[in-house]
């Protein structure tokens, strides 16, 4: 298991464009992957999960990563999150 916070430097959060640049990370890998928000926990498979959660601007978050090749969606999540959620 692999667990990491990150905060959403853009004003507007994790809207559908960077929740849908994640849903497509995410589902690219077998691993069960989770997105907290405080008390709150989505799929990071899913778009609609994810926006449910609410992550605007400067929230800070975890990313839950179990599975067999949690290393690589780890990684792949970071960059993309690092990056602003530009694609390369």
């Amino acid at each position: 298991m692999l667990e990491k916070e990150f905060v959403i430097n853009d004003e507007t959060g994790l809207h559908a464009r960077p929740a849908a640049k994640f849903t497509k990370v995410a589902n690219s890998f077998k691993s069960e992957i989770r997105v907290i928000k405080g008390d709150k926990t989505g799929n990071g498979k899913s778009l609609l999960s994810i926006l449910a959660l609410g992550i605007f601007g400067g929230t800070k978050f975890t990313v839950k990563i179990v599975g067999p090749d949690e290393v690589e969606a780890m990684y792949s999540i970071t960059r993309l999150i690092e990056r602003n959620f530009k694609e390369d």
